[in-house]
């Protein structure tokens, strides 16, 4: 026994250092695939004319109210802000990060979040609409807003949260409801989210160039689905 304790001390010694080792080697390897994505995005950007922003504060704030922003916010940072035309729509998409940035971002530490966010401008304002898949608290949380389309697979697939069921029942039932039901990009749990006259979703990531004419068409692709007098009438 003597012996055999001096082995297993120096065994899971050893083997902590190389689990470190792994978790440094992988995050310098996310780290560098990052970098490689923005920079591809970037370039994407300039190459059809939109407008890039390395980091803005305060353009955000107007989209807080639902996670991954905050319900309020003021002077919010985000990170490389793409704005420009899509598909004969206003657009914008950035990164944003939650939990604690910098000092505590290396292996084994708490390493913030970060999410890509697109928007898609949408043909006139509307209210707060949110359509996203169904969460444990949703009948705490969505209790009284919850709105049901009586479409089985589209029921149990996802949730619609919001005040105005009206406009809801107009905005979905047409199109959008069988559209989100057999796409592929919506089953990938793309949520939804109408914010005054912006129509949102996001993902949790980095920013990668493969996003944005994916992320971009899904949104063009749902507002298409919506009855024009929808918006008139909101």
């Amino acid at each position: 026994m003597n012996v055999l304790m001096p082995i297993l001390v120096i065994l899971v010694a050893g083997g902590i250092v190389a689990l470190v080792v792994t978790l440094a080697v992988r995050v310098r390897r996310s780290e560098a695939r990052s970098v490689q994505e923005r920079t591809a995005a970037v370039r994407l950007a300039q190459e059809r004319g939109w407008s890039y922003q390395q980091t803005t504060q305060g353009v955000v704030d107007r989209l807080c109210g639902m996670a991954p922003l905050p319900v309020s916010g003021r002077s919010l940072r985000a990170m490389h802000y793409i704005t420009g035309e899509f598909r004969g729509r206003g657009f914008c998409c950035f990164q944003y990060a939650t939990g604690t940035v910098g000092v505590h971002d290396g292996p084994g530490r708490n390493r913030p979040t970060y999410w890509t966010v697109f928007t898609v401008t949408a043909p006139g304002p509307g209210p707060e609409l949110v359509v996203r898949r169904p969460q444990p608290l949703d009948g705490m949380t969505g209790r009284g807003r919850l709105v049901r389309f009586g479409v089985p697979d589209f029921d149990e697939a996802f949730r619609v949260i919001t005040d105005d069921e009206s406009f809801a029942r107009n905005a979905l039932t047409g199109g959008v409801v069988p559209f989100l039901t057999t796409d592929p990009r919506a089953v990938k749990d793309a949520p939804l989210r109408l914010h005054h006259d912006e129509l949102l979703t996001w993902r949790r990531g980095r920013l990668s160039p493969r996003d944005l004419d994916e992320r971009l068409d899904y949104l063009c692709d749902v507002l298409d689905r919506i009855p024009p007098q929808v918006w008139s009438a909101a």
